[in-house]
């Protein structure tokens, strides 16, 4: 048996795999128990993993791994039962936290995050700090499309500050964007808001494309070395600043 806590690693060596299983934690997933936390691309996800054979367990928690014996405790969070499975392979992620030099700071909030306010990107706590990206509590996914989303936002706002400007009117909308490629050069391009909503700029993105799939290899990549560093990208607004 294979365990996987992240559906990307499950598709991408699928192929080579029978009888691989598929672990889904919820800890974030405020709506139920979904495959994904938009509920229009979990709908998409989950038949894609079943026709890949993938079994798919919901609220099972890794309590213990004993590597010797290969053996995985795992818990059911329903019933609070332990079960014990053997296994060839396990790929786990740990519950993700921010560095403790941010969770023991008085910036912190009682989960251990930089406490902002989620469009502006300020500190609710201290008005001459800001900060975006995994180390906030901005509701929305940690990934780097919302940092490059979230960046714009926060300049502008802080430079209203410093400048003793007019405050921007244009906020933060929590737009993300999560790649899963789901195999044979195949990408489904996830977008969406704050509270789940999607929000896409190709058209019906539920259907994984291989469009998708080299905007990730090839484009991505340019992007994030190439232009980011100089500012000159911000996520799927290409080359114009959202927040202008």
């Amino acid at each position: 048996f294979f365990f996987f806590f992240k559906q990307k690693t499950a598709y991408e060596i699928s192929a080579c795999l029978v009888g691989s299983e598929m672990c889904i934690r919820d800890s974030y997933n405020i709506t139920g128990d979904l495959f994904f936390s938009v509920k229009r691309y979990a709908d998409a996800l989950e038949p894609i993993a079943k026709s890949k054979g993938i079994n798919i367990r919901y609220r099972y928690i890794l309590k213990e791994v004993r590597g010797k014996d290969r053996i995985a405790v795992f818990e059911d969070q329903s019933t609070k039962q332990t079960t014990e499975e053997k296994f060839d392979l396990l790929h786990a992620v740990p519950p993700m936290h921010a560095p403790e030099v941010i969770r023991k700071s008085p910036l912190a909030n009682e989960q251990g995050y930089i406490d902002v306010d989620q469009f502006t990107m300020q500190s609710k706590k201290y008005p001459n700090v800001w900060a975006v990206g995994d180390c906030t509590n901005i509701p929305t996914s940690k990934t780097a499309a919302a940092i490059f989303s979230q960046t714009p936002f926060l300049l502008r706002y802080m430079m209203s500050i410093v400048n003793n400007t007019e405050t921007p009117q244009k906020k933060y909308d929590g737009y993300t964007g999560c790649p899963v490629f789901i195999g044979d050069n195949k990408l489904m391009l996830c977008e969406f808001l704050f509270n789940a909503q999607p929000t896409e700029t190709f058209g019906d993105q539920t259907i994984p494309k291989k469009s998708f799939y080299y905007l990730k290899r090839y484009f991505f990549p340019f992007a994030y070395f190439q232009l980011m560093p100089r500012g000159l990208w911000q996520g799927r607004s290409f080359l114009i600043n959202p927040a202008a």
